[in-house]
């Protein structure tokens, strides 16, 4: 029997990191990606086109001979930190996904790794968080979380149906490899480094480098459990160590302190609004800096008893990320 391996959002930033995985151990590989994203996929993988939300055109994706099996990815999906409400994010995030659930068991699909978010979880003030074992959606604030607690509890609802389908839960995913920095962890890395931020904000969070995450959904494919979700996270760090680690490796000063969060607070609304004139994209909102000012300490210890999961060095992230940088400076 032949494994294929599907991959949606292959064209992104973390899916495009699992299918360069997957090519290493010379595995056959579909790729699901939206009109005009195939230039961004290798040419040796087979694509397919695609859109989450039509559910007509996953038919070519999903097919396979009577001597296939397939494992399947899911990676697509919109993430954002914007504070304004769009009905897009819904729609892709979650009809998307429940679209993709239910070609998986149509397709009597051997196994499903889906990308959660820690974001999904209603998360506690104070202490280290683990998984939960179920997600409310009301609790939570912004979209994107919301939207993610959403369709966490779908592959719930369709294991109990019979899909083997487990989860993982990355904190915020950085690293190498995404060039056209859609990815607001990495746009926030390549500002520090490109302008040189003299200050820092109060807070922090859980930082996780994208091939780590790509190894954990690889590995979570052959030993992670049928309804299980694994959080896949990194390393915490205040937002004055990211920007001084990044300082450190390009030999300059280093920042002492940072801004109080109640003061940018007062400031970030106006700030915004600016922000919004030249980019579509803001990695400054009222909702990136209030997950810097919520408990970001997050436990991959079941990820790591499970599949062996273990997290790379920051220092190795960013050095990495930031040789990327230099090589690509026209960029």
């Amino acid at each position: 029997m032949e494994t294929i391996y599907l991959v949606t959002g292959a064209s992104g930033h973390l899916g495009s990191t699992l299918v360069s995985k997957l090519k290493e151990e010379k595995n056959r590989i579909r790729a699901l990606v939206l009109p005009g994203e195939e230039k961004y996929v290798d040419n040796d993988v087979e694509i397919c086109i695609g859109n989450l939300t039509d559910p007509e055109s996953l038919e070519d994706f999903f097919e396979l001979s009577a001597d296939q099996e397939a494992i399947l990815f899911h990676c697509a999906g919109i993430v954002t930190v914007s504070s304004k409400q769009s009905p897009i994010v819904y729609k892709v995030n979650v009809e998307g996904t429940e679209n993709i659930l239910k070609q998986a068991l149509k397709h009597k699909i051997k196994k499903m790794v889906y990308v959660s978010s820690v974001h999904a979880m209603d998360r506690k003030p104070e202490g280290i968080i683990s998984e939960p074992e179920a997600f409310y959606p009301d609790r939570i604030e912004d979209q994107y979380g919301r939207s993610k607690a959403m369709a966490s509890n779908l592959c719930l609802e369709y294991a109990k149906k019979g899909l083997d389908v487990s989860m993982v839960l990355p904190s915020a995913i950085y690293g190498p490899g995404d060039l056209r920095r859609n990815n607001p962890s990495v746009r926030s890395v390549y500002m520090m480094y490109r302008f040189k931020v003299p200050v820092s904000v109060e807070g922090g969070f859980d930082f996780v480098d994208v091939r780590d995450v790509a190894q954990g959904m690889i590995d979570c494919a052959k030993k992670g459990r049928k309804g299980e979700c694994y959080i896949v996270s990194g390393h915490h760090l205040e937002s004055i160590e990211l920007m001084n680690g990044i300082n450190e490796i390009c030999s300059r000063k280093l920042i002492r302190h940072s801004v109080p969060y109640g003061m940018v607070k007062i400031a970030i609304p106006a700030l915004e609004k600016i922000l919004g004139l030249f980019t579509d994209k803001p990695i400054i909102t009222r909702n990136s800096l209030s997950i810097l000012n919520t408990n970001g300490h997050f436990s991959h210890d079941k990820a790591t008893a499970e599949f062996g999961y273990n997290p790379r060095d920051t220092k190795d992230t960013l050095k990495d990320m930031i040789e990327e940088f230099e090589r690509n400076k026209q960029g």
